[in-house]
């Protein structure tokens, strides 16, 4: 993927009879999504840039009106396509915060030196975030501040106070 774009989202199914599709957001919460514009849907390994022309509430889907989109059938040729956008589109954090994408793949690394592989999925469980560390065997390593306790986006390590045997 190209460095300069995140992924935000992606399509879901359909929704009525004129051209209107369901996302869903990985923003918080899930309205931010539409803040942002231009999209980036991804297309055969390239982005092209789309503006969506409309977009409402119902219930707990946020659904969108493509241009040009004006059937169920050209609907669903997005239907779980990525939505990214342009990395400058998203807010600056203040020192200490990380975005979900930022922390994608980077090495974790005990406090004993242990190497327990990298991150492959960021979970939302409510609480916490949890890491889904993948090496030798799969990790799920909360992200609070007493076991996350240095990034180095630099260097692509997250160090962490976990004991090697701890799952």
């Amino acid at each position: 993927m190209n460095s300069s774009v995140v992924v935000v989202g992606c399509f879901g199914k359909t929704f009525g009879i004129q051209g209107w599709i369901k996302i869903i957001s990985f923003t918080t919460p899930r309205e931010n999504i539409l803040k942002f514009k231009p999209w980036l849907v991804q297309k055969n390994s390239s982005w092209e840039e789309v503006y969506i022309e409309n977009s409402e509430e119902h219930f707990d889907n946020n659904v969108v009106k493509l241009p040009n989109c004006n059937s169920p059938e050209e609907a669903k040729t997005f239907t779980n396509l990525k939505i990214g956008i342009w990395r400058e589109q998203l807010p600056k954090l203040k020192p200490g915060e990380y975005y979900w994408a930022d922390l994608l793949g980077l090495t974790v690394i005990n406090k004993n030196g242990i190497n327990f592989g990298e991150v492959k999925e960021i979970l939302a469980s409510g609480a916490n975030d949890v890491l889904v560390v993948v090496g030798k065997r799969r990790r799920l390593i909360p992200y609070v501040s007493h076991v996350v306790f240095a990034v180095d986006l630099s260097k692509r390590v997250i160090q962490v106070d976990w004991e090697e045997d701890f799952l």
